[in-house]
């Protein structure tokens, strides 16, 4: 495939997508010419794939995620999810292959050698001490989401330049400085970031600590509604907001009733 095609393929799903927008016939031509144009922009080779979502001269490809995936038809939508999630590996492994060779690690060609990679990472980065090391694979399992997470190109570049390994190393580092060792009475601390790192609610804690907006020292001496999803937090809100509002109401009704019990007398 050219990448004249490639591009012809990317405009004519884009059209039909709109166009099955339009009307209430689930299975619309549009619909069955738009799930045609996204299944054969998959049989791109990789590397052709990979210059397109990242050449600026076409933003529109990774910007127009959201007119697949989060399209009203189930067909484009389940099409486009496959297609952009797949774009999303291409964009992880390339970026791995290239943040690796300044450490002169291994370029990988194929899937079963970055399977090997990616056990000689994890091996390089055990302490010994399967505690230690299940909190490492547990925080690592929990940065690996951000891959599948992120939508912008501009993301999805900083994500492939990342090694989780080394944050999931750092960040447990810092866990066992600050708190010692996982036992006692810091299980519950450390079952507390292990839980929002990898809630699945809360892509936004581990998105910021795999980017280092986050260190694993400041991670550390967070509480629990900071580390909590914009969800809970905006809950959390509320119940304050609440509360205050009832206590000043209260306050108000306790002043009244003196100012009255004053001019009574």
């Amino acid at each position: 495939m050219e990448k004249h095609e490639f591009l012809e393929l990317f405009e004519a799903a884009s059209k039909a997508a709109k166009s099955a927008l339009r009307g209430d016939v689930k299975n619309s031509p549009a619909v069955s010419r738009c799930v045609e144009a996204i299944k054969r922009l998959r049989e791109a080779p990789e590397s052709l794939a990979y210059e397109m979502v990242i050449d600026r001269k076409y933003p529109q490809i990774g910007k127009s995620h959201v007119l697949f995936t989060e399209h009203k038809r189930p067909r484009i939508q389940s099409e486009g999810k496959i297609l952009y999630t797949l774009w999303m590996r291409y964009l992880y492994a390339t970026g791995r292959n290239q943040s690796s060779r300044p450490r002169d690690r291994p370029v990988v060609k194929n899937k079963k050698k970055l399977v090997v990679v990616e056990e000689e990472m994890k091996i390089s980065t055990t302490t010994g001490d399967s505690k230690r090391d299940k909190v490492r694979e547990i925080l690592y399992k929990a940065l690996s989401k951000v891959a599948n997470e992120v939508v912008v190109v501009e993301m999805m570049q900083r994500v492939v330049s990342c090694d989780s390994w080394s944050v999931a190393a750092s960040v447990e580092s810092a866990m066992l400085e600050r708190l010692g060792s996982f036992e006692g009475a810091q299980k519950a601390k450390y079952r507390s970031i292990l839980f929002n790192m990898g809630d699945s609610s809360n892509p936004d804690l581990r998105r910021k600590v795999l980017f280092g907006e986050i260190s694993g020292e400041r991670l550390v001496t967070m509480e629990k509604e900071e580390m909590a999803s914009n969800k809970i937090q905006m809950e959390v809100q509320k119940i304050k907001e609440k509360a205050r509002d009832k206590e000043e109401n209260r306050v108000k009704s306790m002043m009244m009733f003196q100012s009255d019990s004053m001019i009574m007398t």
